[in-house]
């Protein structure tokens, strides 16, 4: 019983100050990396989504994002698109499929389409 006290007498006066602290170089920078997603639609047309809403048919690619996204539009296909990304420098994050639906068809019913989305990231410049 006495050192259920004692034991718990040091807890109390224990001060949050002696804990660890991790220095703030040991932790990553928030703008370290970009991220990119290649979406998919049934395996096939790959499309790279980077965040930007711009229509790229109306002007030149300005920047190196818009030039690989140019890119992965006329590869036509996700595993060349990944191929081509990973020897550009991105790194595969992770995955995540899905399916919907295109809404009732004039035949009252419903097309239904499967997509992947590859999370893909590189460091910054």
């Amino acid at each position: 019983m006495l050192r259920l006290f004692l034991l718990s007498g040091l807890l109390a006066l224990a001060s949050p100050t002696f804990a660890q602290e991790v220095g703030a170089a040991a932790l990553p920078s928030a703008g370290q990396y970009e991220y990119v997603t290649l979406v998919t639609v049934n395996g096939g047309s790959a499309l790279l989504d980077y965040g930007q809403l711009k229509e790229l048919g109306k002007q030149a690619p300005v920047t190196e994002l818009e030039k690989e996204f140019v890119a992965v539009q006329n590869l036509r296909r996700a595993m060349l698109a990944l191929n081509y990304l990973t020897g550009r420098g991105w790194e595969y994050v992770g995955m995540s499929s899905r399916q919907y639906s295109s809404g009732e068809t004039s035949s009252g019913t419903f097309k239904i389409f499967s997509g992947t989305d590859y999370l893909l990231r590189r460091r910054k410049p």
